[in-house]
């Protein structure tokens, strides 16, 4: 994998040049203001390095599943696809990026540090390009509404595929796209779309996303996980009625507190819940609520909930689905307030019915239906929340109407998590999980190490060290880059390879390269494609460890450990020995087209690197300098590099059995293979 070839891929239309322009001038005015808005919530001042792309290196985590979930709401979210994901992929191999650090610590209180989580690049081109360098996805999935113009372009130019999940477009939103066709034309054909509903993926379809890239899965949030405990309630709340505001901002609070000194006098149980939605403004509602005169207490104080207490602030995050489950009434916050609509599944899902405002362009279909099917009311302003308040409370047979019909549109839309799955996972797929290994990372003495310890249980500079392995056996019949050495570690042979120079730059530096970061260097990128076409199921040999090793401060010398393949010879050796069998020619033929489907470029395909075992199965070696392209024009140039090396051998070697009629079985084996599932 290592750094994708970008020059060599898409090309970057006007518009989009002109986009890279506006981002670039752009990007120092919103880092400056991510560093005012830290004034009042510090997580926005924390780690502005990684919206640049600077985010740390796990060797483990290359060649991972991305998923982007913006903010709470998109984290929400995923939780279900999350889960789903988790039971056929491993946790070290997922990073979940967000653009807020509320969404990061949804993140954190769900999973903890089971999942990584980095911040996502702001959209410009060098951000993005550190970012997928650093992360090097195999798979990017978007939640909701994500589309950054940037990040799908390099993502094309990098042969990543790119997942749209629970998708949500408004009218408006479509409008706004429908602007701009030559910078978001080459979008829709790249995505793969699971819509959240049927009106927007109506849209997708209609601005340009392939139909059979096109699924409509219904809405994640429908999954969400229900508390597998219900937490009991606090002695002094216990005989409360609670009505439980949840996600608000200031427009809902407003309305709320002006109702609630008419109705709180003349219900004293009633104790109204308000859970704002952003942490940075709790001591500006507190503030709001003293002003009304309305009696108070902030969860964070620890005070206890006295029998005259009016109003109950949430100042704490993660504790909403608790309130939602003891509620008497929900309201969905972001309604009343013009912000367009929070989550009103998440009361839904512990059975219980909502009232929401007039704004709901966030989720208009779902709202719509949540109307229509009784499971909850639309209320327009402050005096229509106070009479549906009276009437869902003191007429209880209305709310257990409604409360049914909650429950029954949940049941009705559940799924959506192993239907969207199905939707991503042939966009991973045919990787096979158990090559996704570990990957521990060891530095001795300068060296940086990278290691699989399945294989080794700890590295060394001996590890790496030609000269410690007595006895090691020179394997390939190549010249310089090309010499390898069978070597044995742990009572296992492997096959030890020191990265060399070729041309005239051997003449100068036999085996030093300029320096470069660990994770830029030859062996650790080789080290990275490996293990991604491991996971490919692809016939190639097992990444063991890879070493970087500084050299004079200007400098690096590199080495790679792969796993052997018993009785395995290359090409020219067999050809030395026999003819090969037609069967053995369309076998490698198979193993070219296969690292072909997966748009995998060798830079050195030859003779010599392409092996047969002793059942016949085909093999090839050495990846220094190869990559993931895009496009296709390159596969017959690659083809033809082959046939030359086959060629060029006839002169060097004798006896040789190759005439050019071989070339047809090989071609036969490169044409029959199937695409992949």
């Amino acid at each position: 994998m290592g750094r994708r070839p970008l020059a060599l891929s898409s090309p970057v239309s006007l518009p989009h040049r002109a986009y890279r322009l506006l981002s670039r001038a752009l990007a120092a005015p919103l880092l400056g203001w991510l560093w005012w808005r830290g004034r009042r919530e510090p997580g926005y001042r924390q780690n502005l390095r990684q919206r640049l792309g600077f985010i740390p290196i796990d060797p483990e985590q290359l060649g991972c599943i991305w998923i982007h979930a913006a903010s709470v709401g998109e984290v929400q979210a995923m939780q279900p696809l999350l889960h789903a994901l988790l039971e056929e992929w491993p946790a070290h191999a997922v990073v979940v990026s967000t653009q807020t650090p509320t969404g990061a610590r949804a993140l954190q209180t769900h999973w903890g540090d089971q999942i990584r989580h980095v911040y996502a690049p702001i959209d410009t081109p060098g951000a993005v390009a550190r970012f997928l360098n650093r992360l090097q996805p195999r798979l990017l999935i978007l939640v909701e509404r994500e589309l950054w113009p940037e990040w799908l372009q390099q993502c094309r130019a990098n042969a990543i595929p790119v997942a749209l999940v629970n998708a949500r477009l408004s009218e408006g939103s479509a409008r706004t796209y429908r602007r701009w066709p030559g910078l978001m034309r080459p979008v829709w054909p790249q995505l793969t779309v699971a819509a959240a509903d049927t009106a927007s993926a109506e849209r997708l379809r209609g601005l340009g996303v392939p139909e059979p890239r096109l699924h409509d899965t219904g809405n994640l949030k429908f999954d969400v996980a229900v508390p597998a405990a219900r937490v009991a309630l606090a002695p002094e709340l216990q005989g409360r009625t609670l009505l439980v505001a949840g996600s608000t901002h200031e427009g809902d609070e407003a309305a709320w507190l002006a109702i609630w000194s008419e109705l709180s006098p003349v219900n004293p149980s009633w104790l109204l819940v308000l859970v704002p939605r952003h942490p940075q403004r709790f001591d500006e509602v507190a503030a709001h609520v003293q002003h009304s005169g309305l009696s108070f207490v902030r969860r964070s104080s620890g005070q206890a909930v006295a029998p005259g207490t009016q109003v109950l602030l949430i100042d704490a995050m993660g504790e909403l689905m608790h309130w939602y489950q003891h509620a008497s009434l929900c309201f969905v916050g972001g309604t009343l307030a013009p912000v367009g609509g929070h989550n009103p599944l998440e009361p839904m899902s512990v059975g219980q019915p909502v009232l929401f405002g007039p704004h709901v362009h966030n989720a208009a279909p779902l709202f719509e239906e949540i109307a229509r099917s009784g499971a909850g009311e639309r209320v327009r302003d402050a005096r229509e929340l106070a009479a549906a308040v009276q009437r869902w409370l003191m007429q209880p047979e209305t709310w257990q109407r409604r409360a049914h019909a909650a429950r029954e549109l949940i049941a009705r839309n559940q799924g959506a998590s192993a239907r969207t799955l199905a939707v991503v996972r042939p966009l991973w797929r045919p990787a096979h999980t158990g090559n996704v290994s570990r990957v521990r990372a060891s530095v001795d003495a300068g060296r940086t190490a990278w290691f699989d310890p399945h294989h080794l249980s700890q590295v060394s500079a001996r590890t790496f060290d030609p000269i410690a392995h007595v006895g090691g056996t020179a394997l390939a019949t190549g010249s310089g880059r090309g010499q390898a050495l069978l070597v044995h570690e742990g009572g296992q042979g492997y096959v030890l390879r020191h990265y060399r120079r070729g041309g005239l730059m051997a003449r100068l530096s036999h085996d030093r390269f300029w320096r470069a970061a660990p994770h830029d260097s030859r062996a650790m990128r080789e080290f990275t494609l490996l293990r991604l076409m491991r996971s490919w199921q692809l016939p190639v040999p097992e990444p063991v460890a890879a070493s970087h090793w500084p050299r004079a401060g200007l400098f690096y010398e590199a080495d790679i450990l792969v796993g052997l393949i018993p009785g395995s010879a290359n090409v020219v050796q067999r050809l030395q020995q026999r003819p090969l069998a037609p069967a053995e020619w369309q076998a490698l033929g198979r193993a070219i087209r296969q690292l072909h489907e997966r748009q995998v470029f060798h830079a050195d395909l030859n003779a010599h690197n392409l092996l047969l075992d002793p059942a016949g199965q085909a093999w090839i070696v050495d990846f220094d300098k190869c990559g993931v392209r895009t496009g296709g024009d390159w596969k017959p140039r690659n083809l033809e590099r082959l046939r030359r090396s086959l060629r060029k051998e006839a002169t060097r070697v004798a006896p040789y059995h190759w005439t050019e009629a071989d070339w047809a079985p090989l071609m036969a084996g490169y044409q029959d293979l199937p695409a992949p599932p």
